[in-house]
């Protein structure tokens, strides 16, 4: 009997214990600042991104095509791009290389280099076509917003403790923009560009937990075509200047160099 009694008081100081533990500390408040004040702090991040390296998971999912694998990049703005997407062996999946004028493809399997234009429609094996390049490569950094000037609408939104943030084309909509208020990091990004439904949306997370003011992970979206491009670093950093050869494709020996349309 004694053991019983001993046992039911042991059980009952560990649930009190337990019921007694205290919560985490709520985070500090928010204090809300002015539309200027927070695109001068986005601004002020953005003018230090001139050149990037990186490394993670990359897929790309269109009505065309789909792959995934490891990705490496270098990117220099506002329109130098390589990327080369390799399998869980190794092997080069597709590469590509732009310099925003030129844009070079390569496809080992089927042992050919597309070469042409840096348009839309030959940036697509990477980029859906309607984002455009230098968007492309400032969404991978997390160099927002896209569209010059003080935003024509701004309010401090509670309920999600974001800022919204609007930039207007004329009578319409051209940016909407989402940033968190703890950080005062860009998370979610719509671009209508003046048409009626958004050309292209975008989601960014885990901004500093690769490097400073950096984010870990970019979903970009577009809905006319239906494509998608996800990136998740392991590894991100900005780089100093390039070397040529890191931004350029050299044709590999016996490969076939199919041009683009003009």
């Amino acid at each position: 009997m004694k053991f019983r009694k001993f046992l039911w008081l042991g059980l009952a100081a560990l649930l009190l214990a337990g019921g007694c533990r205290t919560l985490p500390p709520a985070p500090p408040p928010v204090t809300v600042i002015s539309s200027a004040a927070l695109l001068s702090r986005l601004e002020s991040r953005q003018s230090q991104i001139k050149t990037f390296q990186g490394k993670g998971r990359l897929t790309f999912l269109s009505p065309k095509q789909n792959y995934s694998g490891r990705a490496l990049l270098a990117g220099r703005l506002p329109a130098d791009l390589k990327v080369d997407v390799l399998d869980f062996l190794g092997r080069t999946i597709l590469s590509l290389a732009t310099d925003g004028v030129e844009v070079k493809v390569l496809s080992p399997r089927e042992n050919k280099l597309f070469h042409g234009p840096a348009t839309p429609g030959n940036l697509a094996a990477f980029i859906p076509p309607t984002v455009g390049l230098s968007q492309a490569l400032r969404l991978m950094v997390g160099a927002l917003p896209l569209s010059p000037g003080p935003p024509d609408h701004f309010a401090y939104q509670a309920a999600g403790n974001r800022y919204l943030l609007e930039w207007g084309k004329g009578d319409r909509l051209q940016e909407r923009l989402w940033v968190e208020a703890q950080g005062l990091y860009p998370v979610q990004e719509e671009w209508f560009g003046g048409a009626p439904e958004p050309r292209f949306t975008a989601e960014l997370g885990n901004f500093g937990v690769l490097a400073p003011d950096l984010p870990e992970k970019i979903t970009l979206k577009t809905a006319n075509p239906k494509m998608e491009l996800r990136l998740v670093y392991s590894d991100l950093k900005l780089a100093p200047p390039p070397a040529p050869a890191d931004l350029t494709l050299t044709p590999p020996p016996g490969v076939a160099m199919v041009p683009l349309a003009q």
